[in-house]
This record gives C-alpha cells, structure tokens and sequence, in this order.
C-alpha cells in the first residue's frame, strides 16, 4: 500500500498543479529487451553499444528521441508502478514513463502507445 501512494501523491500532485491548459500529462509503459522504438533508434545510431544503465541517461534517450520527432517534452520522470512483470520481451519492465507535454502533442503521443489519465 505504501508503494501505490508513493506513485500516486506525485502523480496527483503534478496533475492537480498544471494550472497551464496548454499542457497534459500523458504516460507510457515500456517493455523489456530494449523493444521500443526510442531504445531501437539509439542503438542503431550508436552501433549497437552497450545500452546506458542510469535511469537519467535513459530518460535523455527517450526525450532525444521524441523531440527529433517534435515533440517536445516539457517534464519527463518515471515511476514503479508494477511490483510484478512477467520475463517476456513483450511484458512491460514496471516502469511507467510520465510527461507532460504541449496539449497540441498529445494526439500524435496517444497514436504512438501513450495514455493519459
């Protein structure tokens, strides 16, 4: 119990202070074995190297790779949100990727895998 309010008071607390209507929050679940699109663009660009460990490089990895797209991302961080997750690559790795992004990005963001609250 005291992990699912650990993710939901920072979650609310940023929904309940976007006081701009120009902004949304939108979140996405990655999946493990370096399945998505932003991990399979950086290794291709960076000759399939040893794939950064740090959850901030990460995070840089995912931002680069949506604002080559445009989009840009206006506060990005992620969260545990799965005490369990099954080993395929398809399963998601019980992280939950969270952003809040310019309202007019969101349609392109909900047709790429994204959700909003």
């Amino acid at each position: 119990m005291k992990k699912f309010a650990f993710i939901l008071i920072p979650v609310l607390m940023l929904v309940s202070c976007n006081q701009d209507p120009e902004k949304e929050l939108v979140f996405i679940d990655p999946i493990q074995c370096l399945g998505n699109s932003w991990d399979a663009a950086w290794l291709e660009t960076h000759d399939y190297d040893e794939y950064p460990r740090t959850e901030s490089e990460q995070l840089k990895i995912f931002t680069d790779y949506y604002e080559a797209q445009g989009i840009k991302m206006v506060d990005v961080y992620s969260a545990l949100v799965f005490d369990a997750v099954c080993d395929a690559c398809s399963c998601p790795t019980g992280y939950r990727i969270f952003c809040m992004v310019k309202a007019g990005d969101v349609d392109f963001l909900l047709d790429s895998g994204f959700s909003q609250h």
